[in-house]
């Protein structure tokens, strides 16, 4: 059982991380394109990675602490 909780806790940081790089290239890439949208608004471009980023740097954070904690536990199930 854990092993499966340990293996979903794997895909969940990769999508995490996932998130995170596709909404730097996605701004990036939207700024480059149309960089007369983003001088209207009040917040710099990045704005939003940054956002995002803590956001998700947040979640990381968690979910490595939850996966710290399943290893215990399977380590200490196995002794």
């Amino acid at each position: 059982m854990l092993k499966k909780i340990q293996h979903t806790m794997n895909v969940i940081i990769g999508v995490t991380i996932g998130i995170s790089i596709g909404n730097v290239l996605f701004t990036w890439t939207d700024y480059t394109q149309n960089p007369g949208l983003y001088e209207v608004q009040s917040a710099p471009w990045y704005a939003r990675i940054i956002t995002i980023s803590t956001i998700c740097l947040i979640a990381l954070v968690l979910e490595i602490i939850l996966q710290c904690f399943v290893c215990y536990k399977m380590k200490k199930g196995s002794n």
